[in-house]
């Protein structure tokens, strides 16, 4: 099955009285978790939806205080600043437990000060997060790898249920220094593990290092950099990816600096961080798809007030959303370390709801690229209109409708559904169509959002380049 998304106009072949618009996840303020040992910079979530019973679990950071004479610059910031991995679960991805897991996780270095729920951190100073999910497994089950840099030490930790952690031996994972945020995600069309992150610290860019074996690896390419049409001073701060259907999604973090002052010490401290979306075909070239904020800061004084950084997302297919989590500080980028602040944040999102078509003023209408359908799959429609109507034909490569399949023959859709499957009053479906023509698929839209279309089909391009589709639905 094809999945069509709006990042860009790539698969339209025409609108008519519709504009693009991105979604806007929702805060959900009672799913915050508040952890005693999180702080504003730290605290960078993973959470997924164990297959197995069916609970959301999460693994982000918190902030050991280690031996060391206090150092100048920031707050309360000491030597020996030691990231350590804390989990929490949940029956519904919003009301979380901190499980005492004291008993089962023996091999932690522990100090006074830690929490029962902690289940990983070497006992240096270390750097790293999010960790990520590597689908790439004998028994097919993946599992989580946790990239760190301690002490100028780089290494790699796995776990299948993010409780019981060990390091992997063998793993170079760079040979110059990496700084938080320190991630990866697995590129299914690559068959490669790429790491999205600055090239060194102070160089506040996005490069992409890509490697197959975590010992050897591709110079950086440069990815994603601030434009002429960013604010000043605009840096990026980091980028985790997921995939989500045929794209790859970068979460960028956007780190608001000072347009002026002193940056002799250290470049871009301070200022507020904000989520920003990237998008790739392949997996490995990335575009901007806005120069606005996607998830922004919250007010003054909550979790997030100063700096958001998302980690990742999960879709919820049962209650057709997708979840946004992030580590939200009060204070801004890294101002200061004393402040048990930063929280395990939830934002909400519909199902494909990154961008949507939205019709003016009554009725508009979005027209895709040729198609050829390659199997008997209905289509499926993420749309909503509980004050209006959607509703679909099929038209020949001239503009002609397809007998049967127009709009006066389809029962309009009235409400909202992340699913709606057209049905037409002729009693005729897209598997009576012949399978070696060319068609189009035209959503009209009555006061009403499309959000996107799947269906047995294929793009076409025409010219005899039927491969090209692969480029966009691979």
């Amino acid at each position: 099955m094809a999945t069509i998304l709006f990042f860009d106009d790539w698969a339209v072949q025409a609108t008519d009285n519709v504009i693009r618009v991105m979604g806007q996840p929702r805060w959900v303020p009672e799913a915050t978790l508040e952890d005693p040992l999180t702080e504003g910079t730290y605290n960078f979530p993973f959470v997924w939806r164990d297959r197995d019973d069916g609970k959301w679990k999460a693994v982000y950071g918190a902030a050991l205080e280690l031996e060391g004479e206090p150092v100048g610059g920031v707050t309360g910031r000491h030597f020996g600043r030691a990231q350590a991995l804390m989990y929490a679960e949940s029956d519904d991805g919003s009301n979380w437990t901190r499980p005492d897991l004291r008993d089962r996780v023996t091999h932690v270095p522990r100090v006074e000060a830690e929490g029962p729920n902690m289940v990983y951190s070497v006992g240096g100073h270390l750097d790293g997060l999010p960790v990520f999910w590597d689908p790439v497994d004998a028994g097919g089950h993946g599992h989580l790898r946790y990239l760190f840099s301690e002490d100028g030490r780089q290494g790699m930790a796995a776990s299948r249920d993010g409780i019981a952690w060990h390091e992997v031996e063998g793993v170079e994972v760079a040979r110059h220094p990496l700084d938080s945020p320190i991630t990866a995600y697995y590129n299914h069309y690559r068959q490669s593990y790429i790491m999205p992150r600055r090239l060194f610290a102070g160089d506040r860019r996005i490069a992409l290092f890509e490697t197959r074996d975590w010992q050897t690896f591709s110079h950086p390419e440069l990815a994603l950099w601030p434009t002429h049409f960013d604010p000043p001073m605009l840096q990026f701060y980091g980028m985790p990816v997921q995939r989500y259907e045929h794209l790859y999604i970068g979460l960028l973090w956007r780190l608001f600096c000072r347009p002026s002052g002193d940056f002799s010490s250290v470049k871009g401290r301070g200022g507020k961080v904000d989520c920003s979306l990237a998008y790739s075909l392949d997996g490995k070239h990335f575009q901007r798809a806005t120069h606005d904020a996607f998830i922004p800061c919250t007010e003054p004084g909550e979790h997030g007030g100063g700096s958001v950084y998302t980690g990742c997302f999960a879709v919820d297919e049962e209650a057709g959303l997708i979840r946004f989590y992030s580590g939200g500080s009060k204070a801004e980028h890294f101002i200061d370390q004393t402040l048990n602040d930063a929280a395990l944040m939830l934002h909400t999102l519909r199902l494909d709801g990154f961008f949507r078509y939205e019709s003016g003023a009554l009725k508009g209408s979005v027209m895709t690229r040729r198609i050829r359908f390659t199997d008997d799959d209905d289509l499926r429609i993420n749309a909503r209109a509980p004050h209006g109507q959607v509703l679909v034909r099929v038209l020949e490569p001239g503009g002609k409708s397809v007998a049967g399949f127009d709009f006066a023959d389809c029962e309009p859709l009235v409400g909202d559904e992340v699913a709606w499957v057209p049905k037409w009053k002729s009693g005729k479906r897209i598997a009576d169509l012949p399978r070696e023509g060319f068609y189009h698929i035209e959503v009209q839209l009555w006061c009403g959002e499309l959000y996107a279309i799947r269906g047995g089909f294929e793009l076409n391009y025409g010219g005899g380049q039927e491969q090209a589709a692969a480029l966009y639905l691979p």
